[in-house]
């Protein structure tokens, strides 16, 4: 089945004699200068034919993004949608964790203080805006430390960041009672302007000074100034520290439709409904890149660019990406919770979007191209099983036991499996410095994953089998949450031993035991 429909994709795709296209995005078509669709309300939805893209294209594209663990993919064109996929578990309308595109966020929030004139440079010398603060270090190099530079991650703060493991300075910003003191009290490695380093610093500082400037949290002052003249309703900004400072780093949750609304006030210049809501000179720098960054991006005001493919983006951790093409007049959205070891290539994605990219103007409809797009949507849609084995007498043994374990890594207080011939459960009780969590959910035995009612923090979503007589394996989701978890516990007797993995490449492993 699979074949044929992958033959019929190809057939499609070469009847269709358009050829590349890869002249800029008319600004009118033949009644005049297009009309600007706001999606303050909702987004519109059209065929992609009538956008002048290849619906096969897409299907190929759709099914590409699908061997990725991605959770959406969401294309638009000319302010329209073209194309809006949601990959199971995942489902549509759930707040996504947004990694680093938080940061971008953040630019634009800074971008929001210039234009109303709360901000008056971004020249300004940074320990200026915090002169109150007790700042440590402090050298000539410090003194010349800017907002822009903090902008471009051409701070010069000595700062390491790899992947969020102990040691690591994103890390102790993170255990410090004033995470803004920290990152201000570093040592500077060099000059600032002189070179890329990327730190969760620099826009942690951004964030606190929209405290100072306003007299509100970074997510308080974006409601306000962004979110409600863009008619964003879906943000979640939970991780805010003891000085009432929003992450300015990682942090905030958007659905993937109002990631897009984002997206399309940088491709209107910062324009929102007849308002410039940030200066257009903001969103040239953006797309310019001015700073030579790393894997071959350029860089500029907290978001990456490749001004020679005419694209520039915002990304986050495990493939969270607002691409925008202004040649293309072309949005891209994705989301996703792949390991930093397997991501989708940005400049993949252009090319892929660019060769869909067939004219100005609307192509013939294509009732067959059609077709296979539905159901490439819907087939994205369908979760995939994995592989079960059989269920060993031991499942008996071990239900509803309450396995108990001691300091950990994983703050893991107790763990417990449910098994039923129906809908199997399990049960996490935590410990923190602010009192003990539990955590609960279905688990699926049959290769699917249960998810269950809405909790405060989310949809679980779980499947979990046997890998041989002892041992059990539940691969764990919240939806929305750059992050799955694998947990395997191997039983003997009323031992437990788990091995815990997620895709962020934290591991632990943890002994438990059961008292009962």
């Amino acid at each position: 089945m699979r074949f044929k429909m992958l033959t019929l994709v190809a057939l499609v795709a070469s009847l269709q004699s358009f050829g590349a296209f890869n002249r800029p995005a008319a600004a009118t078509d033949d009644e005049g200068p297009r009309e600007v669709l706001w999606p303050t309300k909702s987004w519109q939805t059209s065929s992609p034919e009538e956008q002048g893209m290849d619906s096969a294209s897409l299907v190929r594209l759709i099914e590409h993004v699908g061997t990725y663990q991605q959770d959406s993919l969401t294309i638009i064109r000319h302010g329209k949608i073209v194309a809006d996929v949601y990959y199971a578990p995942y489902i549509a309308g759930v707040s996504h964790d947004l990694r680093s595109v938080t940061k971008s966020v953040v630019g634009t929030l800074t971008a929001i203080e210039l234009q109303k004139g709360d901000l008056d440079s971004v020249d300004h010398p940074v320990i200026d805006l915090f002169s109150d603060k007790q700042i440590q270090d402090v050298d000539d190099r410090k003194k010349a430390m800017t907002v822009q530079s903090l902008l471009d991650m051409t701070s010069g703060i000595e700062w390491l960041e790899k992947a969020y493991r102990p040691g690591e300075t994103i890390m102790k910003m993170y255990e410090s009672p004033d995470r803004t003191a920290f990152v201000l009290n570093q040592p500077m490695a060099g000059a600032p302007g002189a070179s890329f380093n990327y730190n969760g610093g620099n826009p942690y500082l951004l964030s606190a000074l929209i405290n100072r400037k306003s007299g509100q949290s970074a997510l308080d002052f974006a409601k306000k100034e962004l979110f409600e003249p863009l008619g964003i309703h879906s943000a979640r900004w939970g991780n805010v520290d003891a000085q009432g400072v929003s992450d300015g780093e990682a942090g905030l949750y958007l659905a993937p439709h109002d990631m897009a609304r984002i997206g399309y006030l940088y491709l209107h210049n910062g324009q929102w409904e007849g308002k410039q809501l940030i200066p257009a000179s903001w969103v040239e720098r953006a797309k310019s890149g001015p700073v030579a960054a790393t894997f071959g991006f350029r860089y500029g005001n907290l978001w990456w660019s490749y001004p020679e493919k005419g694209a520039y983006m915002a990304r986050g951790r495990h493939s969270q990406l607002i691409l925008i093409i202004p040649r293309l007049d072309v949005i891209v959205v994705m989301t996703g919770a792949l390991r930093d070891t397997e991501f989708y290539s940005a400049s993949g994605l252009i090319d892929d979007i660019s060769n869909a990219v067939k004219s100005d103007k609307p192509l013939p409809e294509d009732p067959i191209a059609k077709a296979l797009l539905t159901e490439a949507i819907r087939r994205a849609a369908t979760e995939k099983p994995c592989a079960i084995g059989g269920t060993p007498e031991l499942a008996k043994a071990v239900s509803g036991k309450v396995y108990h374990f001691f300091d950990n890594r994983l703050r893991l207080k107790s763990f417990t499996l449910n098994f039923y011939e129906s809908d199997s459960s399990w049960v996490i009780t935590t410990y923190t410095d602010k009192g003990n969590g539990r955590f609960t959910g279905l688990v699926g035995l049959d290769g699917f994953y249960r998810k269950s009612p809405p909790a405060q923090y989310g949809i679980n979503a779980a499947r979990g089998r046997w890998t041989s007589e002892d041992t059990f394996v539940m691969e764990r989701r919240i939806l929305g949450h750059g992050e799955i978890q694998i947990w395997a516990l191997t039983f003997d007797g009323d031992k437990v031993k788990v091995n815990f993995e997620n895709t962020d490449g934290f591991k632990a492993e943890l002994q438990g035991e059961s008292t009962e």
